[in-house]
């Protein structure tokens, strides 16, 4: 292996054992390892009382920056964390971009919620990019709903997607994709 890519920072996604997210950041971070964990407030009932939690985005999940060097180490004695995430028989690799997206959808929480990847038959809808707002600059597929769109970021190597309910004047047309 080259120094080059020995040395060069990707975000990785660290698949955790269930409700270890935080553990396995807070292990990560001890490391001086960059980490993110996106977070999501949520109300919560119990029997004598409601309470405001934060819980994970992608339940599972915690994605590091990291060198090749600092992804072994993110995860070796990291009793919360199970493996990592591969792609194509690659650890799997996403983009700042993405990460941006994910960080950029959060300002905005109640807009927000998660949608598996699998769940959505593409049947070659649109491909746009948000133009007005908090979510300017975004970009994804459409499906129509009740009048408003909903705008799909794939995050395709964890097999997820984020979806943004937006106007159809907050979005421009990148590309019309026809069925075949």
């Amino acid at each position: 292996m080259s120094d080059a890519y020995i040395n060069t920072r990707n975000w990785y996604v660290i698949h955790t054992k269930p409700r270890n997210e935080q553990k396995v950041t807070d292990f990560v971070k001890k490391k001086n390892i960059e980490v993110y964990l996106p977070l999501v407030q949520t109300i919560r009932q119990w029997s004598d009382r409601k309470k405001k939690l934060m819980i994970p985005l992608f339940p599972n999940y915690v994605f590091i920056n990291a060198t090749e060097t600092e992804r072994k180490i993110a995860i070796q004695d990291n009793n919360g964390a199970l493996k990592y995430i591969f792609y194509q028989k690659r650890p799997a690799v996403i983009s700042p971009k993405e990460i941006d997206n994910i960080k950029i959808s959060l300002k905005a929480p109640e807009r927000v919620k998660i949608e598996d990847y699998k769940k959505f038959q593409y049947e070659k809808g649109d491909y746009v990019k948000v133009t007005d707002g908090m979510f300017c600059g975004l970009t994804g597929y459409v499906t129509q709903i009740r009048g408003n769109f909903k705008i799909i970021i794939d995050i395709v190597e964890i097999s997820t997607a984020l979806s943004l309910e937006l106007r159809a004047d907050e979005v421009k047309l990148i590309q019309k994709i026809t069925n075949a």
